[in-house]
């Protein structure tokens, strides 16, 4: 019989001999390795409508607390030694459940497609201090208005985008040109000389008037609205604020997305984008366009002028990402747009006592024009980013460059008589470059600092005529017979004026942690700014027996010649500051108290003049002091309520005056106001109603100007700013109705009042834009992935109209209608 082996001596000798040689520890290492192999599993975390990666998303195992997070590409990357269940999540998304199943592999790749949950908010980001980071969290009266926002609310300008923002209201009465007024400080195109109180940017690229700000929104990320003084960061020109449009950036994805709407006036818009990953993880490319057609609502009985009354646009925009190294990212941008025919918005009101010219006031939204309104833009520009990580710092480098032409001619009485024709030609070309460094936000100690240069050319020729119809005016004003006046036919001046500007500064914000949860922060920035101005302005008469008639010199004289020009200059050199702490109650809970010095550089009246000398072509600048509390609170994913309370004050505040056919800017010596601004977004399970409030109560307290008929000083103390409403409110409530699971049906609502505001210093009441209320509605049907939609919409679905803005000239009073009641139909389709 054979003799069995004795295994326990066996294990016993083998056991002996490790131990001995030095091998048990490698032994025993092997068989745990052997028993629990490792499985590297990684993936991307996507968004399912159209496969952007998500950043900062979580991929984590189930049952455990063990996860990760994603990078800039929407990567992960999670070790595993067994079968687990991987939960991607992301805030704003419907959690995603993926089984990882090792089965021997040492690696697996496990995506995330992951369908938008509208059952939680969205956590918004704001770059207020120049780089990116949660609302909640950054001490600022901010506003984000996102790409989901844009979408649920039919928006297809920046106009209707800010609807919802306290304490902002929004007019456009030339076609395609947008002005903004937030906490009643406005943007203007009325003139060159006069840079915008609200910064404007778009991709940190600084436009300093708005009549080079395109309107038009095609692939935006988000909208960003800072109210308040931003000056420390964002430098010039931002005692109102800042409205900041970001663009979407390249992603390392394949997809893109079309989107037709259709509705009366033959509204036509088409808008498509399309991004292309060419490297992958490397290099990626977006490209977009938009067109816009759309007939005018202001119905001209003379059918060539009705011909043109109406708005075409057309846009490209192209983008590129780089990042050759996970420490360098490189984004281009570029863009053209060009707008071709102008939408009529004014009709004749004429004077409540009297007709001037023999002419009734137009009725409703009908006119008899004596020539068309024509315009015509052109705009292109670029913008280079790029972004160096320096260890656990950042340096970001911004350079710009912009270019905008537009001519604009029309009948300046908007009246069936002849009376006057105006044109303007106007052009802004600027270069910045802005260098800055900062380091993580997170830290006890953080700060940002930075240099930025401008150089600037800004240029307008306007012409204006007196027609045969002006004649009886003139004789009123003049108060006698003007000789020969039945042979006049025309007189007129034009006004020439350039200025260049350069514009430099250094700025420097920190922020310390005195406890966990108090931090206070302070900052500064040195402005030099250097413009110059060349003007020129010739009257043309008309001879009669070797005499001019003269009735331009009510309104111009010569001032210089185009051969020599008046120049005048206009030097800055000025420190602006903040202070502010903000205390963490809770991790939801945030309170913040804050000072700002601001101000706006010296400018220029380059419009019409009477003044032969050209003495008051130049204003000074203005200076605020702006003192506000705020509080922030998100208590859960589906509450967020913020509110800022303020106060300013304003020494030789700019004011523009709009006085017919003299425009000029005035300082108001000094001007006081308060305000407060509240925004609450809720969901509550499928219904989401976000409300914003705002209130002002800004008053003149010094603006002496001039002298009335009698010789008495005129001082416009306890007149209300104009384009200061007293009261803003936002409703937007919204449905989500499943009606299978594959499919959903969405009803929501922009309700949006506006309180009486005024259109000039003065406060007349005849020009000023009444409080009105104006209901948008929405119904699509999506599926739940977000691959489609179909929808109809309606603006202004009560049909309300309003004068957005009114001026009062010798020969009658003119008004700019708000739009009517119009509605449409919306197809988009998300592609891979």
């Amino acid at each position: 019989m054979k003799k069995q082996p004795h295994y326990p001596a066996i294990a016993g000798t083998i056991f002996l001999c490790l131990r001995h040689t030095g091998f048990l520890s490698l032994f025993l290492l092997s068989v745990t390795v052997c028993a629990q192999q490792t499985t590297l599993v990684t993936g991307r975390i996507l968004r399912a409508s159209n496969g952007e990666p998500l950043v900062g998303a979580s991929v984590i195992i189930k049952g455990s607390t063990r996860g990760t997070i994603t990078d800039q590409f929407g990567r992960y990357q999670i070790t595993i030694n067994r079968p687990v269940e991987l939960i991607g999540r992301f805030i704003g998304f419907q959690d995603m459940v993926q089984p990882a199943l090792p089965k021997g592999n040492r690696s697996l790749t496990i995506d995330f497609r992951l369908v938008s949950n509208d059952m939680q908010l969205r956590d918004a980001i704001v770059s207020a201090n120049r780089v990116d980071e949660y609302l909640q969290k950054v001490p600022v009266a901010a506003s984000v208005i996102s790409q989901r926002d844009l979408e649920r609310r039919s928006t297809y300008n920046t106009l209707e985008a800010l609807n919802n923002v306290p304490n902002l209201i929004t007019d456009s009465w030339l076609s395609s040109q947008a002005s903004f007024s937030i906490r009643g400080l406005s943007t203007v195109f009325d003139n060159v000389g006069f840079e915008s109180t609200v910064a404007l940017y778009i991709d940190d690229a600084y436009f300093s008037r708005s009549f080079a700000f395109n309107s038009t929104l095609m692939d935006i990320e988000r909208v960003e609205v800072l109210r308040g003084p931003q000056g420390t960061l964002f430098g010039k020109n931002t005692v109102g604020g800042v409205v900041h449009v970001i663009s979407e950036k390249p992603e390392f994805a394949n997809n893109g997305q079309i989107e037709l709407n259709y509705g009366n006036y033959n509204f036509f818009q088409a808008r498509a984008k399309v991004n292309r990953e060419l490297i992958r993880n490397k290099l990626a490319v977006r490209l977009t366009g938009a067109y816009t057609r759309r007939d005018g609502y202001i119905n001209d009985k003379i059918p060539t002028i009705e011909a043109v009354n109406k708005t075409d646009f057309y846009g490209f925009r192209g983008s590129a990402l780089y990042t050759p190294t996970p420490k360098t990212t490189i984004t281009l941008r570029g863009y053209y747009g060009k707008d071709g025919d102008s939408e009529n918005t004014f009709v004749y009101s004429s004077k409540p006592d009297n007709d001037p010219v023999g002419v009734a006031a137009d009725k409703g939204l009908n006119t008899s024009q004596n020539v068309p309104n024509t315009f015509t833009r052109q705009q292109y520009g670029t913008v280079a980013k790029g972004e160096f990580k320096l260890g656990r710092n950042t340096l970001t480098s911004i350079t710009a460059f912009n270019n905008s032409v537009d001519t604009y001619f029309g009948d300046n009485d908007v009246s069936s008589a002849n009376v006057s024709l105006w044109g303007r030609t106007q052009q802004l070309q600027n270069i910045s470059q802005e260098l800055r460094i900062h380091s993580p936000r997170d830290e006890k100690f953080s700060y940002i600092g930075g240099l930025y240069f401008l150089n600037e050319q800004v240029g307008a020729i306007d012409t204006f005529s007196l027609q045969k119809d002006f004649l009886p005016v003139g004789e009123a004003i003049l108060e006698k017979h003007v000789p020969n006046g039945e042979l006049f036919t025309s007189e007129g001046y034009t006004t020439n004026s350039t200025i260049q500007s350069r514009s430099m500064a250094a700025f420097v914000s920190g922020s310390y942690e005195l406890t966990k949860r108090l931090r206070l922060t302070a900052g500064l920035r040195f402005t030099t700014e250097q413009r110059r101005l060349s003007y020129w302005q010739q009257i043309s008469n008309q001879f009669v027996n070797g005499q001019p008639l003269g009735l331009i010199d009510i309104y111009a004289v010569n001032v210089g010649e185009k051969s020599t020009p008046v120049e005048r200059n206009a030097d800055n050199n000025v420190l602006t500051y903040d202070l502010g702490l903000d205390y963490r109650f809770t991790p939801f809970m945030m309170g913040y108290a804050k000072y700002v010095r601001g101000f706006k550089g010296a400018g220029f009246n380059t419009s019409v003049t009477t003044d032969p000398d050209g003495t008051g072509l130049v204003f000074k600048p203005e200076f605020v002091n702006n003192y506000e509390l705020g509080f922030k609170l998100k208590p859960s994913e589906r509450t967020r309520f913020n509110t800022a309370l303020f106060y300013t004050d304003y020494i030789n505040k700019q004011e523009l005056l709009d006085q017919g056919t003299r425009v000029r800017v005035a300082n108001a010596a000094k001007t006081q106001g308060w305000g407060i601004e509240t925004e609450f977004s809720g969901i509550l399970k499928n219904f989401r109603v976000d409300v914003a409030t705002g209130y002002l109560h800004l008053r003149y307290i010094d603006f002496p100007f001039g002298t009335d008929e009698l010789g008495s000083p005129v001082n416009y103390a306890g007149n209300q700013l104009l384009k200061a409403p007293n009261i803003t409110v936002s409703v937007a409530p919204e449905y989500t109705i499943p009606i299978t699971d594959q499919f959903r049906v969405f009803v929501g609502m922009n309700i949006n009042h506006t309180g009486k505001a005024f259109n000039d210093i003065s406060n007349s009441a005849l020009v000023a834009r009444q409080a009105a209320t104006i209901v948008n509605g929405r119904l699509s049907l999506a599926p739940r992935n977000g691959k489609w939609s179909v929808a109809l919409w309606g603006k202004n679905l009560t049909n309300t109209l309003f004068i957005q803005h009114g001026w009062e000239y010798d020969w009658g009073n003119q008004i700019a209608w708000s739009r009517p009641r119009y509605m449409g139909v919306e197809v988009y389709l998300n592609f891979l």
